[in-house]
């Protein structure tokens, strides 16, 4: 066995993208591993000699850290890090790695899009331009297929205020929207300087809102962290937006709005169980645009994500703090590392 760190990727990325992967590895000195693997059992028996594990379908948990002490890093594929431990990570000092610099932009105007896609009613005009091209009669222009929602000087609500929430208020500015945000991790000077003013609360952002927009991971602490009690606050005419994580609504109550008016409609990239099963009930809602968690996609993300991910876990191994995705900033890690 080689001397040098190794780090642990399931083996179904494409080739194109791990030789990127195993490029920029190389090139710190680190050895990359691939194996298939599906339970817990299965990744322990594989990663026993690794320092550094990629996400992948086993959840990295207290257990699964403990059983291995070689392990420095974990590292997700892309923003979100919600099948890692991150507290048992920080107490046993295994560094945890994201990615939030390399396709923030994507799904900032991926949310923009679907909030443009519900005020224009494109799905509807879609549907009734291409009936009516089949009927001969021209498109249906019911009253349900008419956009009438104003958007210029309206609100914009972004729930989190992080890299990607902030590009989301930059591209919104160009729509003249006025953008508040709550987050109650940022100071109120650093969302000043993106133009945004920050609200006390969650029920103010909501009740407030013409528009929202979700951009928070997903924790034990934001699990269903939208319901009922927020969707009821918001206007009849309002449009919900979720690119971040399923699990933070609760589904059934956006469905319960959805249905019954309490809002205007929705654009969800994600949903608590993905890829969307044939019974969710969102799928038969004609006031609801969906698509299959595609917001970061891109020419640049099929670049991009595989090389970052090859040198965050590189500089990991080899001693070295992670440029941009270190995100439990609190740990001690098992092996020293500095910022050179």
């Amino acid at each position: 066995m080689s001397d040098k760190p190794r780090a642990l990727m399931p083996a179904w990325m494409d080739a194109n993208r791990l030789a990127i992967v195993k490029g920029e590895l190389d090139k710190a000195g680190v050895e990359l591993v691939t194996a298939q693997f599906r339970t817990e059992e299965e990744l322990l028996a594989v990663a026993k000699d690794v320092d550094g594990i990629y996400e992948n379908p086993v959840h990295i948990t207290r257990h699964v850290m403990e059983s291995l002490p070689r392990l420095r890093a974990i590292c997700a594929m892309g923003i979100g890090y919600d099948r890692f431990d991150v507290p048992a990570a920080t107490e046993l000092g295994v560094v945890v790695i994201n990615l939030p610099k390399v396709f923030h932009r994507e799904v900032a105007s991926h949310a923009i899009a679907l909030i443009l896609a519900n005020v224009r009613k494109l799905r509807t005009l879609d549907i009734a331009t291409r009936e009516g091209a089949r009927a001969g009669t021209g498109p249906k222009r019911s009253v349900d297929a008419i956009p009438y929602h104003w958007l210029y000087g309206e609100t914009l609500g972004l729930v989190s205020f992080g890299n990607i929430a902030r590009e989301v208020a930059r591209m919104a500015k160009a729509f003249e929207l006025n953008v508040i945000a709550y987050d109650p991790y940022v100071p109120a000077e650093v969302a000043a300087q993106h133009g945004v003013t920050l609200v006390p609360d969650l029920d103010t952002l909501f009740r407030e809102s013409d528009f929202i927009s979700v951009h928070t991971p997903l924790s034990p602490e934001t699990k269903h962290m939208i319901g009922e009690r927020q969707f009821r606050l918001m206007k009849p005419t309002s449009i919900f937006v979720n690119t971040a994580r399923g699990g933070v609504v609760d589904e059934a109550a956006l469905v319960r709005a959805l249905r019954e008016g309490w809002i205007a409609s929705a654009g969800l990239d994600v949903t608590e169980v993905e890829p969307v099963r044939g019974d969710n009930p969102l799928i038969d809602l004609e006031n609801v645009i969906l698509t299959p968690h595609v917001a970061a996609a891109s020419e640049m993300d099929r670049r991009e994500r595989p090389r970052w991910l090859g040198i965050e876990m590189g500089r990991v191994l080899t001693g070295k703090w992670p440029i941009n995705g270190l995100v439990n900033k609190k740990v001690k890690p098992r092996f020293p590392l500095t910022n050179d």
